[in-house]
């Protein structure tokens, strides 16, 4: 892979919108100390999976993209750091973390050629929980309205980049969280008031 100039300008802007998305939610943890919709197993798989991206990337000289994913992985687990600090939330991240960790490394040394695909695997998985929270229980509180609108951003000029640069895990990966973030999107409005 060979990316001109214009794809490297459209994946710093696009992956500058998740380091945002991923600042933002990290904000309002902060300012409100409301992990109360986030999930800490969420948060692992996601860390994990920018371990995946990171990887990739990296077997197929990304470099923007690798950096932001290493920048990435760092404000994820500071987040999932504020979400284990809820009692109930620490034993789940505990238990996803001592699964997924060592699974994650055997995975990458194994199957190294196939990171992409267990990066975004592990995206989709995290993105789970909270889509089903969202949309049968219809909890809202702890999303960041400014990080879905960046997360938005990032997934449209990533799939682009994914498409010029013919990368097949990452259209998939971008294409089902553009999916999933709408339907966080419609909820999210729907009920803000009442979470």
């Amino acid at each position: 892979m060979h990316p001109s100039l214009i794809d490297n300008a459209l994946i710093v802007v696009g992956e500058g919108f998740w380091v945002f998305s991923g600042t933002a939610q990290l904000r309002k943890l902060v300012r409100t100390s409301n992990a109360k919709g986030l999930s800490a197993p969420s948060q692992t798989l996601n860390a994990a999976g920018n371990v995946g991206w990171c990887t990739y990337f990296g077997l197929n000289h990304l470099w923007y993209p690798f950096i932001t994913n290493i920048i990435l992985f760092f404000v994820t687990i500071v987040i999932l750091g504020y979400t284990l600090s809820n009692r109930k939330q620490f034993i789940r991240g505990l238990i996803t973390i001592v699964i997924v960790g060592p699974l994650t490394s055997y995975a990458l040394i194994r199957y190294t050629v196939e990171s992409g695909w267990l990066a975004m695997a592990y995206n989709e998985i995290a993105s789970m929980p909270q889509l089903v929270k969202v949309v049968y229980r219809k909890r809202v509180s702890g999303i960041s309205e400014r990080g879905l609108f960046f997360a938005t951003g990032a997934m449209i000029l990533t799939l682009t980049y994914a498409f010029l640069i013919h990368s097949r895990p990452l259209m998939t990966g971008c294409a089902l969280g553009l999916i999933n973030v709408v339907v966080l999107f419609i909820y999210y409005y729907r009920h803000r008031h009442h979470g």
